[in-house]
């Protein structure tokens, strides 16, 4: 069965910054060997060089609001300690001080403290253009000459140096932009469900590289000094590190309104039954009965994780980067947009996915808000399916065959036979004698509780070369679907005596038919068996009829077309979609 981590706990506090002074002492660093070119040799500044940045702030009658700051968050003692780090302080009454003592201590310590100090010395001197990297992570700009500024914020008393780094009095606080990831918690929106979901998979994993080891107990490792970091193991999975301050993303966020809405439709190609009947081998019908614990779990779990899995895009991959510069009511005008979860959209579903959107700068890139997700089903949620027919993993059983089913390479292909073999090879399943009719059965994996326009893909005898010597003639098939009914039972339809179209012209499409299956088969398999539908393939050739047809099977794939894709094509002969999901 699939692995799909749902661990639905309280959102973890956010990483603590707490780094002991043993692993991450560091000699001193300054910006330059000679203090006096930064800074007047008077009284006052060799004073302040005695102290540390901790005892210049508190002191600093300007500065009385962000050390009440300090203090509610710790972050005093920081500045107390050996470590070099540059503050840029807010003056008093140049911020919001009263809201920002009315917030919890790890929001204040994040967003605005840590938002305000970096590691090492970075003096206000010269001509000056400099990227900062504060202690959260966030980006800010450095610049001036002779008048400084970071982050448009202005100096008022720059470079007040200390025995363990350096003080720039600022004009002003300076504005944290939230990163996408950061953007999940916010008030601004009714973002709570797609929140609650992401956030669910937070947790703090043990940095052991940074962590000092301790006395192995009871046969697990202990530390003496334990550095942690956030992980989340649902970004991991789609490859969407959007808390990463280095990358650039757009991310599609639902309302709980777009969420409730995405999520209605989507469930239902997930039902799932506590059990139901599967045949090991198709052609003894040897059918053994499977259970599912927790149904309603996995259509929950899934349900939420191919929500998720459509909303990330890399800025940096592919035609992607479009979306930099994309603004409201803009259409994005892209060849193709691809998901980090790989689910790739073409122009008109890309155009549609930002219709009525509304962006959101953010630090790594933007959110785009919506109150409806405009994707059609088919982009991820309840894709084409597509079965190829020389892999062994997916024969479930055959009958009346000479020897085994035969993978066959098209190596040249006869350039008279229009259409393509797919990955370029196909089954081929021969006769055991010339007046026997051959049968294979395919079992069909990652079926949906979805109605299907089944598809299959044949291919003519001479497909290698025009100057085939045998005769080439058409095929007569029986197609048989096995699948667990509404009550979990065993259940085949049959669509009889179905011809191919053509003879020597071409690769053909066969359609078969429209299915409902009424039971999901998504991520159900075990090392041992895939839990799927199946179907048989059987040539129904009469002795009567051997002049007329060929009773050996070439197959090159099986299409299982959601039939409101089969239906839109119909209507849209041009629409182009991506038909490699899965």
């Amino acid at each position: 069965m699939m692995s799909i981590k749902n661990k639905y706990k309280e959102c973890a506090s956010r990483l603590c910054w707490g780094i002991a002074a043993a692993v991450m002492a560091a000699p001193m660093l300054t910006a330059c060997a000679d203090w006096d070119d930064h800074y007047d040799a008077d009284s006052s500044v060799a004073e302040s060089q005695k102290a540390t940045l901790w005892q210049n702030i508190e002191q600093n009658g300007n500065l009385t609001q962000f050390a009440e700051l300090l203090r509610k968050t710790g972050f005093n003692e920081q500045l107390s300690a050996s470590q070099t780090y540059t503050v840029w302080a807010p003056q008093d009454n140049s911020f919001d001080y009263s809201t920002l003592l009315s917030q919890n201590n790890s929001r204040v310590l994040k967003q605005f403290v840590q938002n305000h100090v970096a590691r090492n010395s970075y003096p206000a001197s010269g001509e000056l253009n400099k990227n900062i990297n504060m202690l959260n992570e966030k980006v800010m700009h450095f610049v001036g000459n002779g008048n400084y500024t970071i982050q448009d914020v202005s100096l008022s008393q720059p470079n007040v140096g200390s025995a363990n780094g350096l003080l720039h009095v600022i004009n002003g606080r300076i504005p944290f932009r939230q990163n996408i990831y950061e953007s999940l918690n916010n008030e601004e929106y009714a973002l709570d469900s797609i929140s609650k979901f992401i956030l669910s998979f937070d947790e703090k994993k043990i940095d052991e590289s940074k962590s000092v080891e301790g006395p192995v107990l009871n046969g697990e490792q202990t530390y003496l000094d334990t550095v942690y970091y956030e992980n989340n193991e649902l970004m991991n999975l789609l490859d969407a590190y959007v808390n990463s301050e280095d990358s650039s993303y757009t991310m599609l966020v639902p309302t709980n309104e777009a969420w409730n809405k995405a999520r209605a439709t989507i469930t239902k190609y997930f039902n799932f039954l506590p059990k139901f009947e599967y045949l090991e081998d198709t052609s003894e019908k040897n059918s053994v009965e499977v259970k599912v614990k927790d149904p309603e779990f996995m259509r929950d779990s899934l349900s939420n994780l191919l929500l998720a899995a459509s909303l990330f895009y890399n800025n940096n991959l592919f035609d992607n980067g479009k979306l930099k510069s994309l603004k409201d009511g803009e259409n994005p005008k892209v060849d193709s947009l691809m998901s980090t979860a790989r689910w790739k959209m073409y122009s008109d579903d890309a155009a549609d996915l930002f219709a009525n959107a509304h962006r959101v700068d953010k630090s790594n890139g933007a959110i785009w808000v919506v109150d409806t997700l405009q994707m059609r089903t088919w982009t991820g949620w309840n894709p084409e399916l597509r079965i190829e027919a020389e892999y062994s993993t997916y024969w479930s059983g055959y009958k009346d065959v000479a020897n085994s089913p035969e993978a066959v390479t098209v190596n040249t292909k006869n350039p008279n036979v229009a259409g393509r073999v797919s990955n370029g090879r196909y089954v081929e399943v021969a006769p055991i004698s010339s007046v026997s009719n051959p049968e294979i059965d395919f079992f069909l994996p990652n079926v949906r509780s979805a109605e299907y326009s089944v598809y299959v893909v044949m291919v003519p005898a001479n497909i290698h070369t025009a100057d085939y010597a045998g005769k080439v003639q058409k095929n007569l098939i029986t197609f048989t679907l096995g699948y667990a009914d509404e009550n979990g039972k065993i259940k085949e339809t049959a669509y009889s005596n179905l011809e191919t179209h053509t003879d020597s012209s071409a690769v053909d499409t066969l359609y078969v038919g429209d299915i409902t299956f009424p039971v999901s088969y998504v991520g159900l398999a075990s090392s041992s068996a895939m839990y799927a539908p199946y179907l048989r393939v059987r040539s129904r050739v009469s002795s009567r009829q051997s002049a007329l047809y060929d009773r050996t099977l070439r197959i090159d794939c099986i299409i299982l077309r959601p039939k409101e894709l089969d239906n839109y094509i119909k209507d849209h002969p041009s629409y182009v979609y991506d038909r490699d999901l899965y």
